[in-house]
């Protein structure tokens, strides 16, 4: 005769392996990592009847602005804070131009002027900008998109962004 009780013993085995399992610390192994020897390699002398090579002009590159440093807890504290609310765009005057065209950017929330990363004409077309504490003045970069593209403004705390026609 069959009886029920097969099933019964699988499914309570199987439920005491998973409260096991649950309440058993698990433990896990890893491979110490393999030490590799530093091999030195030892300069090639030149020989002494070669002339020495001749250095290349040094490149005329762009001036490096460099970032505030803040050695000291006081020092510190006098950073910009620049997170807080993104950047609300009232208005834009004009809101269609040409490149070379000034644009005034009018809203809220911009921060200081450490804290504005930048304004674009579109995606990969950054523009040159001049913060106040309530708008921003910049100029429609030339060789963008023409059409209409979204003028973004980004700050530390987001980004905001207002449709503008590029002629």
């Amino acid at each position: 005769m069959y009886t029920a009780a097969g099933p019964r013993m699988i499914i309570a085995i199987g439920v005491l392996a998973l409260s096991l399992a649950a309440f058993t610390p698990t433990v896990t192994w890893a491979a110490e990592p393999v030490k590799q020897e530093k091999k030195v390699k030892k300069p090639a002398k030149a020989p002494a009847s070669a002339p020495a090579p001749k250095s290349p002009a040094p490149k005329a590159t762009a001036p490096q602005v460099a970032a505030p440093k803040f050695a000291t807890a006081e020092t510190a504290g006098n950073a910009p804070f620049c997170f807080g609310e993104a950047p609300n765009l009232d208005k834009l005057t004009p809101d269609e131009g040409e490149a070379g065209d000034k644009v005034t950017i009018t809203g809220t929330n911009f921060g200081e002027a450490d804290c504005l990363r930048g304004v674009s004409f579109g995606p990969g077309h950054p523009a040159q900008f001049q913060q106040t504490n309530e708008s921003i003045t910049t100029t429609v970069p030339s060789g963008g998109k023409k059409g209409l593209v979204l003028l973004t403004v980004t700050t530390a705390s987001g980004e905001n962004s207002r449709p503008f026609l590029v002629k």
